[in-house]
């Protein structure tokens, strides 16, 4: 496949990697094999991963799993080419995987070899936090493995069956698929400010009653609910990694008050943020 691949962090069991398809017609690429497990963000596009007995429909929201020592080809179903964050692991760390999630079906069924799920707020915000780190080189070894650690984590313990969602048709991801990456690329540099709908929808070129509809159906939540999330998951981070205080960490993550903070942090982690603070590693 013609892409541009570059190495943007290098750890001990891992490397994360940038992709970018550099193909300019909708295509089906020659067989390409698989050497390391990989988990990968899909940030722009829309191709079919087409590995065996399965093809599956990948586009932003989506994150592909992929054992190593089996074949895959790639179709591309979108006139812009797609870029993906690769978590790419070593041997090593791979069998310690296998071992940790080796009761689940993806791991023993020889079958399957790669699978895709839907991401959710908390992964997505995570990938997106790594990748700020990395970009801007302002993150420890230690803290970025630990997020490295903590998203895995995440997105294995969320595998299921493969099924595509039968809601987002070739129509919506052609028409929509741009409102939805940039609608989030938006929400994630800026919520820590206090942003609007309207402003969004602006950003995306789209009313804001047809970006709700749209956004909801990509994402599972409307964009308040994706806003909060992102808040909420931030400050998590801030609690477990920082000595910050909980006012300091509400206000740095976008709340306007203590109270709203304390009640909607309860909700989501069911605890107070204080009680999060001291709480395990959710690497557990």
């Amino acid at each position: 496949m013609d892409a541009d691949i570059h190495t943007r962090y290098h750890s001990d069991f891992y490397r994360v990697l940038d992709f970018k398809c550099r193909c300019t017609d909708c295509r089906t690429s020659k067989p390409e094999y698989a050497e390391s497990f990989c988990i990968s963000f899909v940030r722009k596009g829309n191709f079919l991963y087409n590995v065996f007995r399965h093809s599956m429909d990948s586009y932003t929201g989506c994150v592909i799993i992929t054992k190593p020592g089996y074949e895959r080809t790639i179709t591309h179903t979108h006139a812009i080419p797609d870029e993906c964050t690769i978590f790419e692991f070593t041997h090593s760390f791979h069998q310690e995987l296998t071992q940790r999630y080796g009761h689940t079906k993806f791991f023993r069924d020889n079958d399957l070899h790669s699978t895709l799920l839907r991401t959710n707020t908390e992964t997505e915000f995570l990938h997106f936090h790594i990748s700020q780190l990395v970009g801007l080189r302002s993150g420890s070894k230690l803290q970025i493995d630990q997020l490295v650690l903590q998203m895995t984590d995440k997105v294995l313990g969320s595998v299921t069956d493969y099924a595509p969602d039968t809601r987002i048709n070739s129509r919506l991801k052609k028409n929509h698929l741009t409102t939805i990456e940039r609608a989030k690329e938006y929400i994630t540099t800026h919520f820590t400010q206090d942003i609007s709908l309207f402003e969004i929808a602006a950003y995306c070129y789209v009313s804001p009653f047809h970006f709700s509809r749209i956004f909801k159906t990509f994402t599972s939540c409307s964009p308040h609910q994706y806003l909060l999330s992102i808040r909420l998951q931030h400050a998590a981070l801030l609690l477990r990694n920082t000595m910050q205080t909980v006012a300091d960490v509400a206000f740095s993550s976008g709340f306007n008050s203590i109270e709203h903070f304390t009640a909607a942090f309860r909700q989501q982690y069911q605890c107070p943020p204080a009680a999060f603070r001291t709480g395990t590693p959710s690497f557990r």
